[in-house]
Protein backbone atom coordinates (compact mmCIF):
# COMPACT_ATOMS: atom_id res chain seq x y z
CA UNK A 1 0.00 0.00 0.00
CA UNK A 2 0.95 3.26 -0.44
CA UNK A 3 3.23 4.87 2.30
CA UNK A 4 1.13 8.25 3.40
CA UNK A 5 3.14 8.33 6.41
CA UNK A 6 6.75 9.94 5.67
CA UNK A 7 5.17 13.36 5.38
CA UNK A 8 2.89 13.28 8.14
CA UNK A 9 4.56 15.47 10.78
CA UNK A 10 4.05 18.40 8.04
CA UNK A 11 0.46 17.99 8.18
CA UNK A 12 -2.48 20.26 9.67
CA UNK A 13 -4.53 19.58 12.27
CA UNK A 14 -7.17 19.00 9.58
CA UNK A 15 -5.26 17.39 6.65
CA UNK A 16 -4.39 15.02 9.75
CA UNK A 17 -7.63 14.66 10.74
CA UNK A 18 -8.22 13.67 6.22
CA UNK A 19 -5.42 11.46 6.14
CA UNK A 20 -6.46 9.40 8.96
CA UNK A 21 -10.06 9.35 7.13
CA UNK A 22 -8.77 8.36 4.32
CA UNK A 23 -6.34 5.23 5.85
CA UNK A 24 -9.05 4.06 7.81
CA UNK A 25 -11.09 3.52 4.59
CA UNK A 26 -8.84 3.35 1.77
CA UNK A 27 -10.73 1.10 -0.05
CA UNK A 28 -13.40 3.29 -0.41
CA UNK A 29 -12.04 6.01 -2.16
CA UNK A 30 -11.26 5.01 -5.53
CA UNK A 31 -15.28 5.43 -5.42
CA UNK A 32 -15.52 8.92 -3.25
CA UNK A 33 -15.34 12.15 -4.98
CA UNK A 34 -13.79 15.44 -3.88
CA UNK A 35 -17.12 16.38 -2.14
CA UNK A 36 -17.75 13.15 -0.75
CA UNK A 37 -14.25 12.56 1.14
CA UNK A 38 -14.88 15.99 2.63
CA UNK A 39 -17.87 16.05 4.47
CA UNK A 40 -17.28 12.38 5.36
CA UNK A 41 -13.78 13.58 6.82
CA UNK A 42 -15.59 16.60 8.05
CA UNK A 43 -12.91 19.01 6.44
CA UNK A 44 -12.83 21.22 2.99
CA UNK A 45 -12.28 20.59 -0.55
CA UNK A 46 -9.09 22.98 0.47
CA UNK A 47 -7.85 20.73 2.80
CA UNK A 48 -7.82 17.64 0.60
CA UNK A 49 -6.28 19.56 -2.03
CA UNK A 50 -3.62 20.57 -0.05
CA UNK A 51 -3.11 17.27 1.55
CA UNK A 52 -2.41 15.97 -2.25
CA UNK A 53 -0.02 18.07 -3.24
CA UNK A 54 1.65 17.83 0.38
CA UNK A 55 1.22 13.62 -0.31
CA UNK A 56 3.36 14.32 -3.87
CA UNK A 57 -0.01 14.24 -6.15
CA UNK A 58 -1.07 16.82 -8.54
CA UNK A 59 -4.58 16.56 -6.82
CA UNK A 60 -7.26 14.30 -5.75
CA UNK A 61 -7.99 12.61 -8.78
CA UNK A 62 -3.51 11.27 -9.05
CA UNK A 63 -4.37 10.16 -5.70
CA UNK A 64 -7.56 7.87 -5.78
CA UNK A 65 -5.81 6.54 -9.36
CA UNK A 66 -2.75 5.83 -7.25
CA UNK A 67 -4.99 4.11 -4.18
CA UNK A 68 -7.02 1.78 -6.79
CA UNK A 69 -3.77 0.87 -8.26
CA UNK A 70 -1.77 -0.19 -4.88
CA UNK A 71 -4.91 -1.90 -4.30
CA UNK A 72 -5.18 -3.76 -7.47
CA UNK A 73 -1.18 -4.74 -6.89
CA UNK A 74 -1.85 -5.38 -2.88
CA UNK A 75 -4.65 -7.90 -3.80
CA UNK A 76 -2.23 -9.78 -6.27
CA UNK A 77 0.15 -10.08 -3.73
CA UNK A 78 -2.07 -11.40 -1.18
CA UNK A 79 -2.45 -14.44 -3.96
CA UNK A 80 0.65 -14.50 -5.16
CA UNK A 81 2.65 -14.47 -1.66
CA UNK A 82 2.74 -14.02 2.33
CA UNK A 83 4.46 -11.47 3.91
CA UNK A 84 6.71 -13.26 6.80
CA UNK A 85 5.81 -12.14 10.48
CA UNK A 86 9.43 -11.08 10.44
CA UNK A 87 8.71 -8.12 7.41
CA UNK A 88 5.41 -7.24 9.27
CA UNK A 89 7.08 -6.35 12.64
CA UNK A 90 10.13 -4.50 11.15
CA UNK A 91 6.87 -2.65 9.15
CA UNK A 92 5.40 -2.00 12.09
CA UNK A 93 7.93 -0.99 13.76
CA UNK A 94 9.37 1.86 10.74
CA UNK A 95 5.90 2.82 10.91
CA UNK A 96 5.37 3.31 14.32
CA UNK A 97 8.21 5.61 14.37
CA UNK A 98 7.24 7.84 11.57
CA UNK A 99 4.33 8.28 13.30
CA UNK A 100 5.44 9.76 16.42
CA UNK A 101 6.08 13.44 16.55
CA UNK A 102 8.48 14.11 19.83
CA UNK A 103 6.89 17.28 20.97
CA UNK A 104 3.52 15.32 21.19
CA UNK A 105 5.20 12.20 23.22
CA UNK A 106 6.88 15.44 25.38
CA UNK A 107 3.49 16.92 25.98
CA UNK A 108 2.08 13.55 27.18
CA UNK A 109 5.03 12.77 29.37
CA UNK A 110 4.94 17.06 31.10
CA UNK A 111 1.22 16.27 31.74
CA UNK A 112 1.97 12.45 33.67
CA UNK A 113 4.99 14.91 35.41
CA UNK A 114 2.36 17.47 36.76
CA UNK A 115 -0.24 14.71 37.38
CA UNK A 116 -1.41 13.91 41.09
CA UNK A 117 -2.24 10.24 40.29
CA UNK A 118 -1.54 8.88 36.68
CA UNK A 119 -4.57 5.65 35.99
CA UNK A 120 -4.03 3.02 33.18
CA UNK A 121 -6.38 0.99 31.50
CA UNK A 122 -6.10 -1.93 28.89
CA UNK A 123 -8.03 -4.32 27.82
CA UNK A 124 -7.64 -8.00 26.45
CA UNK A 125 -3.57 -8.47 24.29
CA UNK A 126 -3.33 -4.86 25.28
CA UNK A 127 -2.93 -5.69 29.02
CA UNK A 128 0.40 -6.68 29.04
CA UNK A 129 1.64 -3.14 27.95
CA UNK A 130 -0.46 -1.79 30.91
CA UNK A 131 1.72 -3.57 33.44
CA UNK A 132 4.79 -2.66 31.28
CA UNK A 133 3.73 0.98 31.64
CA UNK A 134 2.93 0.39 35.17
CA UNK A 135 6.02 -1.28 36.61
CA UNK A 136 8.31 1.37 34.53
CA UNK A 137 6.62 4.49 36.28
CA UNK A 138 6.89 2.76 39.41
CA UNK A 139 10.44 2.21 38.58
CA UNK A 140 10.78 5.76 38.33
CA UNK A 141 8.66 7.11 41.35
CA UNK A 142 5.53 7.96 39.85
CA UNK A 143 2.56 6.86 41.48
CA UNK A 144 0.09 5.09 38.93
CA UNK A 145 -2.70 2.64 39.36
CA UNK A 146 -3.21 0.54 36.40
CA UNK A 147 -7.14 -0.70 36.30
CA UNK A 148 -6.72 -4.54 36.03
CA UNK A 149 -10.27 -5.52 36.48
CA UNK A 150 -12.20 -3.66 33.89
CA UNK A 151 -15.72 -3.97 35.91
CA UNK A 152 -13.90 -1.53 38.43
CA UNK A 153 -13.51 1.08 35.79
CA UNK A 154 -16.91 3.14 36.90
CA UNK A 155 -15.37 2.54 40.49
CA UNK A 156 -12.05 4.21 39.72
CA UNK A 157 -13.59 7.19 37.78
CA UNK A 158 -15.65 8.28 40.67
CA UNK A 159 -12.00 8.78 42.22
CA UNK A 160 -10.41 10.53 39.12
CA UNK A 161 -9.70 14.60 39.53
CA UNK A 162 -9.42 17.38 37.13
CA UNK A 163 -5.43 16.81 38.60
CA UNK A 164 -5.02 13.68 37.29
CA UNK A 165 -4.15 11.89 34.22
CA UNK A 166 -6.11 8.58 32.73
CA UNK A 167 -3.78 6.51 29.75
CA UNK A 168 -6.12 4.21 27.96
CA UNK A 169 -5.36 1.65 25.48
CA UNK A 170 -7.02 0.42 22.85
CA UNK A 171 -5.58 -0.56 19.45
CA UNK A 172 -9.00 -0.29 17.46
CA UNK A 173 -9.45 2.88 19.45
CA UNK A 174 -13.72 1.54 19.77
CA UNK A 175 -13.64 -1.03 22.50
CA UNK A 176 -16.82 -0.22 24.34
CA UNK A 177 -15.86 -0.46 27.53
CA UNK A 178 -12.69 1.56 26.75
CA UNK A 179 -14.88 4.30 25.42
CA UNK A 180 -17.44 3.82 28.41
CA UNK A 181 -14.25 4.56 30.67
CA UNK A 182 -13.36 7.56 28.52
CA UNK A 183 -16.84 9.58 28.32
CA UNK A 184 -16.77 9.03 32.14
CA UNK A 185 -13.27 10.44 32.16
CA UNK A 186 -14.12 13.33 29.95
CA UNK A 187 -16.73 14.56 32.43
CA UNK A 188 -14.35 14.70 35.43
CA UNK A 189 -12.23 17.69 33.07
CA UNK A 190 -9.07 15.20 34.08
CA UNK A 191 -6.22 14.44 30.97
CA UNK A 192 -6.62 11.72 28.80
CA UNK A 193 -3.58 10.21 26.71
CA UNK A 194 -4.94 7.94 24.17
CA UNK A 195 -2.86 5.12 23.02
CA UNK A 196 -4.50 3.79 19.07
CA UNK A 197 -3.34 2.18 15.87
CA UNK A 198 -3.49 5.21 13.34
CA UNK A 199 -6.74 5.49 12.07
CA UNK A 200 -10.46 7.67 12.71
CA UNK A 201 -11.41 5.88 16.08
CA UNK A 202 -13.88 7.29 18.70
CA UNK A 203 -11.23 7.04 21.70
CA UNK A 204 -8.70 9.38 20.27
CA UNK A 205 -11.64 12.18 19.85
CA UNK A 206 -12.45 11.92 23.51
CA UNK A 207 -8.14 12.37 24.40
CA UNK A 208 -6.52 15.35 25.38
CA UNK A 209 -3.47 13.88 23.44
CA UNK A 210 -3.06 11.08 20.81
CA UNK A 211 -0.44 8.39 20.41
CA UNK A 212 -0.39 6.10 17.80
CA UNK A 213 1.37 3.36 16.14
CA UNK A 214 0.71 1.16 13.43
CA UNK A 215 -0.40 -2.74 12.80
CA UNK A 216 -1.31 -4.20 9.86
CA UNK A 217 -4.63 -5.79 11.43
CA UNK A 218 -7.14 -4.26 13.72
CA UNK A 219 -10.08 -6.75 14.15
CA UNK A 220 -9.18 -7.86 17.96
CA UNK A 221 -12.61 -9.14 18.38
CA UNK A 222 -11.65 -12.01 15.76
CA UNK A 223 -8.41 -12.56 16.48
CA UNK A 224 -6.49 -10.64 20.25
CA UNK A 225 -2.95 -12.35 19.10
CA UNK A 226 -2.47 -9.52 16.97
CA UNK A 227 1.03 -7.81 17.79
CA UNK A 228 0.90 -5.08 20.36
CA UNK A 229 4.89 -3.98 19.53
CA UNK A 230 3.72 -0.35 18.15
CA UNK A 231 2.19 -0.11 21.83
CA UNK A 232 5.34 -1.33 23.87
CA UNK A 233 7.42 1.17 21.39
CA UNK A 234 5.09 3.61 22.64
CA UNK A 235 5.30 3.20 26.40
CA UNK A 236 9.43 3.40 25.94
CA UNK A 237 9.72 6.77 23.68
CA UNK A 238 7.31 7.78 26.85
CA UNK A 239 9.22 6.81 29.50
CA UNK A 240 12.15 7.72 27.76
CA UNK A 241 11.19 11.48 27.48
CA UNK A 242 10.03 11.26 30.96
CA UNK A 243 13.42 10.60 31.90
CA UNK A 244 15.30 12.82 29.87
CA UNK A 245 12.55 16.13 31.08
CA UNK A 246 13.03 15.17 34.87
CA UNK A 247 17.71 15.05 34.14
CA UNK A 248 16.78 19.17 32.93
Amino acid sequence: MIDFLSSYGELTVSEKKALTYIMAHTEEIPYLNINDLAQEAFVSKTVIINLTQKLGYSGYKELKFHINSAIRQQKQTEVGERVSTRENLSRSIDKTFSLVIDEQVAACANLMLNANNIFIMARGTSKPVGYYLEHLLFSMGMHCIFIKDYNLSESFTNLVTDNDVVILMSLSGNTKKIIETAKQVHLKKAQIISMTSFQSNTLASYADQQLYCHTEDLDTKRDDTISRIGFFLLVDLLVGTLKELRHQ
